[in-house]
């Protein structure tokens, strides 16, 4: 390199440059910015020695690389020189490009319209036609708007079948027609493509029903027109095959050969025996002693005998830890030789005296028998269902399990108890921990942190301390129902002396008292919860919650307002309670105060929360939609109306035992159903009706309209079908009916619709007005 380098400088003072010009031509740049591009090919005009050649990228200023991949929005251009046009006197054709189509939403993607059609194509130099009938099947892709049609491909067609039309978008004839769309395709309809006139006459189901989700029924198939070359080839019989020429191995050998191959009666009884007992295998639970031997064992084993071809297998029943290689087989898959005779030595290979040799069959297999395989005696001890069947349809065989062998049964291990949480960490990553010696993330059950995330409910609690500075201090508990997590936040108090803010950061808590998890159903008015040692007492929860809990009410007993009534009705009821006689002493027709009907029943000392009470006097007071707050002669007749039959304090026994009754019967819905219930639930079939008549009315004529509300909405969905909550949006958008009973009306009509199922918007549209479910609904008959 020195050499070249000192070679470099001498030839460059040679063409007159100074040394320190040649030094700075070893950059590119500098030295096309000092010499110019002549002299400086003289002056890299090295020896032509490997390694000293220069190229013409030396002398380059730009390298930049030319893009070739550039998108096209029309024809493809051809490059033109640029020469000067006269604009004024040379005409200039603009060059409109093609309209691209809108992309469709991704849901279209693979939903293919299939419609099956025909068209005629002329014979030329025939007597018997002019025309021939050439059925084909024409594809219509939804996701690009392209087409493709095939003929089906016949045997011993005599013409090329097949492919006609690949994918592509098809124009219309006419100049600016633009191409096909799922509009033009109708069954009668003719389609022009490339000059070709094709009649459409029939479609499958999918495609009926993705019409009818656009609000367009199709009509019934046409047939296809008759053909004279088809009917003259269907009358023309066919030639009958010998049966034995319908195996390939003779069909083969008699084409080459010019002779008749004919089967060995045993080739041909075992040709039937595979094709009527193919895939039918017996199946036995077998054993075998080995104890004699040493080291030996007893061996649980599995026969398989099979029909097809009487071949046997044999294979090894492993038991769960025995020790023992999985060896795959124990005596591989061939037909078993029974012994005859003796053998010659017992540890050699087995050869037999007598020359002839007969193999195990299905004969030979049954419960109870021992069969020997290369010399050990296996016993059959059970068989499957099929089986048993089998034996019994074909041997006229009982097959009882029998117990053979006295294996030793394996004492049951207990399983290890899990230790106790030590408080670091999270409850599921320590149990992980102790299950697993490769430490794995908790699961986490994702179908319910989806259903409840937003649902939870939240508390007012006070804190119990024997210390009076506590007794001003309110908690605020919220509980997530979508992980079982509890936080605890302490709202400022002015003056307090105590700075609030956040109490109990999210997280999963325990009773104190008991250990165990804390679960929502601990959590209700009146309950008293310990904490990380700080004893709570819950006094207030908001109405959302209570709402919420009500809604749960399978979960949260103490919000279930029936089950809460009928244990209050059975403490009415029972004259050992005393309640009958508390509630007379008190106004009939002064409103029920909550805390007073607390103290009552509390007074009484009867099993009953706080929670309770609060439930009992919103179902009194929500269940017939009062304006003004109930009596106590309201809630006794709520609770025994005329038709009950029994009278309160009639019932000599404890209030446990009749409640005991009535949630066994399960009959309080029946016998608490009021007058205005009753006109209400009236009212809001009648508002079902309505609605139903006004849609019948709107959109019967209109259905096309209907399907595309219902389409975009539940486009909006998961699975893209219409539901109660779907079509109840729908109602609310078209239907302009204000009210709260014309809403009840409303989600009634979805309920008998659908009735808390989904459907496609095809199929739910053939119900509202081809089944004529709609028109039913409006005239009160469903």
């Amino acid at each position: 390199l020195k050499l070249q380098f000192l070679y470099l400088i001498g030839l460059a003072a040679s063409k007159g440059f100074s040394p320190c010009q040649a030094i700075r031509c070893k950059g590119r740049r500098t030295c096309a910015m000092t010499m110019s591009g002549n002299v400086m090919r003289g002056a890299f005009e090295l020896p032509k020695l490997p390694g000293n050649g220069f190229q013409d990228e030396m002398h380059k200023m730009s390298f930049r690389k030319k893009q070739v991949m550039q998108p096209l929005l029309g024809p493809k251009a051809q490059a033109v020189e640029r020469i000067p046009v006269d604009f004024e006197a040379v005409p200039i054709k603009k060059v409109v490009p093609l309209a691209q189509p809108e992309p469709e939403p991704v849901e279209l993607d693979k939903q293919v319209l299939r419609f099956y059609g025909y068209y005629k194509e002329g014979v030329a130099e025939s007597k018997f036609e002019s025309e021939r009938v050439r059925k084909v099947v024409v594809n219509y892709f939804i996701s690009d708007a392209t087409v493709s049609v095939m003929e089906p491909k016949e045997d011993n067609a005599g013409m090329p079948q097949g492919m006609i039309l690949r994918r592509h978008r098809i124009n219309k004839d006419g100049e600016g027609a633009g191409v096909y769309t799922w509009e033009d395709f109708a069954i009668g309809a003719i389609l022009t493509f490339y000059g070709r006139c094709y009649r459409i006459i029939d479609c499958d189901a999918f495609t009926r029903k993705w019409y009818a989700g656009q609000g367009i029924a199709f009509e019934d198939s046409i047939p296809y027109p008759s053909d004279t070359y088809r009917v003259h080839r269907a009358a023309k019989p066919k030639k009958e095959i010998d049966p034995e020429d319908r195996n390939l191995k003779a069909v083969m050998e008699c084409s080459f050969s010019g002779k008749r191959s004919r089967l060995s009666p045993g080739e041909l009884r075992a040709a039937k025996q595979f094709l009527k007992m193919d895939g039918k295998v017996l199946k036995f639970k077998a054993h075998w002693d080995d104890t004699r031997s040493l080291y030996g064992d007893e061996r649980a084993l599995v026969v398989y005998y099979f029909l097809a071809d009487d071949t046997l297998e044999v294979t090894e029943d492993y038991a769960v830890n025995a020790g023992r290689d999985p060896f795959p087989s124990f005596f591989r898959r061939k037909k078993c030789v029974k012994p005859v005779g003796k053998f010659e030595n017992h540890n050699a290979s087995l050869r037999f005296a007598a020359p002839e040799q007969e193999h195990y069959t299905d004969a030979d297999l049954y419960i109870g028998a021992v069969i020997n395989v290369f010399g050990r005696s296996i016993t059959l001890v059970s068989c499957d269902k099929f089986t048993e069947e089998y034996l019994r349809a074909t041997y006229g065989r009982e097959s009882t399990p029998i117990n053979v062998g006295t294996k030793k049964v394996a004492k049951a291990v207990p399983k290890p108890v899990p230790p106790p949480y030590n408080g670091f960490g999270g409850e599921e990553d320590s149990l992980g921990a102790w299950k697993n010696l490769v430490l794995k993330p908790p699961r986490k059950d994702v179908k319910r942190l989806l259903e409840n995330r937003a649902q939870m409910l939240k508390f007012s609690m006070r804190l119990l301390s024997e210390d009076p500075a506590n007794e001003v201090r309110r908690f605020v508990l919220t509980y997530y129902l979508a992980d079982d997590t509890v936080s605890i936040f302490e709202p400022p108090q002015r003056n307090s002396g105590i700075i609030g803010g956040k109490f109990l950061q999210r997280t999963k808590v325990r009773h104190s008292n008991t250990n165990q998890p804390l679960l929502a159903t601990d959590l209700f008015i009146g309950a008293d919860v310990e904490i990380h040692n700080h004893k709570f007492a819950v006094y207030a929860s908001d109405e959302k919650s209570l709402t919420l809990m009500e809604q749960l009410s399978e979960k949260f007993g103490r919000a279930n307002g029936t089950a809460v009534m009928s244990k209050v009705r059975a403490m009415l009821l029972s004259s050992q309670t005393l309640l009958h006689k508390a509630m007379c002493e008190k106004d009939p027709a002064a409103p029920i105060d909550y805390y007073e009907f607390k103290e009552m029943l509390a007074s009484l000392n009867l099993d009953i929360t706080e929670h309770e009470v609060l439930t009992i006097l919103r179902y009194v007071d929500f269940s017939a939609e009062r304006d003004t707050a109930v009596t106590y002669d309201g809630l006794l007749g709520l609770l025994f109306p005329p038709h009950f039959g029994e009278s309160p304090a009639s019932v000599d026994r404890p209030w446990a035992e009749i409640y005991a009754e009535y949630t066994a019967s399960d009959d309080l819905e029946k016998t608490m159903v009021t007058a205005d219930e009753t006109q209400y639930h009236t009212d809001v079939d009648k508002a079902a009706a309505a609605c139903a008549r006004a849609l019948v009315d709107k959109y019967e004529n209109h259905q096309r309209t209907l399907a595309a509300a219902l389409k975009s909405e539940a486009c909006k969905g998961v699975d893209s079908k219409v539901g109660e909550a779907e079509f109840k949006k729908v109602l609310a958008k078209i239907l302009n009916q204000p009210g709260s009973v014309a809403a009840a009306g409303q989600a009634q009509l979805c309920r008998k619709l659908l009735g808390g199922s989904r459907a496609e918007v095809g199929d739910f549209m053939t119900k509202l007005f081809k089944h004529a479910t709609l028109k039913a609904i409006a005239e009160g008959k469903q």
